[in-house]
């Protein structure tokens, strides 16, 4: 019994997915002005904990919060000037994110659809 219980463990240890590198993407406002927005996300996985940095493209980062990761999905948050971002995303396929960003300022609240590729 406890040979199986080692074994499972070291196989869902070797199938875990590492967040860390270079995503690049868009997101589209649902019902909204914003369509195709770039992503470019710069993730850097550390065990459960996310942290990195997100932006429109390599010239304008901002640093990732909150960052977390529970099997194939990651929730973290950017904050740019009055705005929050919080990203709920999920790797169905390999090299491959999607998922929501629910867009967040004092007066206004969004979701947007996001999909994200690991650049290579």
């Amino acid at each position: 019994m406890k040979a199986l219980a080692m074994a499972l463990l070291l196989m869902s240890a070797a199938t875990a997915i590492d967040f860390s590198g270079n995503w690049s993407g868009s997101f589209k406002v649902e019902g909204g002005d914003h369509h195709g927005v770039p992503q470019l996300l710069i993730l850097k996985q550390q065990g459960h904990t996310l942290a990195g940095s997100g932006g429109p493209d390599a010239g304008e980062q901002y640093p990732i919060e909150n960052g977390k990761i529970n099997g194939d999905a990651v929730q973290f948050e950017l904050t740019t000037g009055e705005w929050k971002f919080t990203y709920r995303l999920r790797s169905v396929e390999a090299d491959s994110l999607t998922g929501t960003i629910t867009l967040e300022s004092p007066d206004d609240r969004r979701t947007a659809r996001v999909s994200l590729t690991r650049m290579k």
